[in-house]
């Protein structure tokens, strides 16, 4: 049986190096064939919106790394539906090319499935 492992991405984008970190984690795991998820919820959430300007704070965008997600075996985004709601995030037409959103209800029913939790 195959270790289950969740990334959790709490982070916004940018402020911290967090999200990106987490994102190079879980592009990490996939590429060395680890069975690894990602579960988007609170800030983290705004790393889905596509309209990103960090140029203009002289950061690299993380949007690429996203994109990256599918070509590593990560096709499914897994997303805190109340943290959307809490920030009146819809993502009816943003999403990474070739990855699946699912909206997740019970967060904790949800963590809970995994052997390994990271938290970014």
């Amino acid at each position: 049986m195959a270790i289950k492992t969740l990334a959790i991405c709490r982070r916004a984008p940018y402020g911290s190096a967090l999200a990106r970190e987490g994102l190079e984690a879980v592009l990490a795991g996939a590429a060395m064939e680890q069975a690894i998820d990602v579960l988007f919820m609170r800030d983290g959430v705004f790393q889905l919106m596509e309209a990103q300007a960090p140029d203009n704070i002289e950061q690299k965008n993380l949007w690429r790394n996203l994109q990256a997600l599918p070509m590593f075996g990560v096709e499914t985004l897994y997303v805190c539906e109340s943290s959307l709601t809490e920030r009146g995030i819809k993502l009816d037409r943003s999403r990474p090319a070739g990855s699946e959103i699912k909206l997740i209800a019970d967060t904790g029913t949800f963590i809970a499935a995994y052997d390994h939790v990271l938290s970014f």
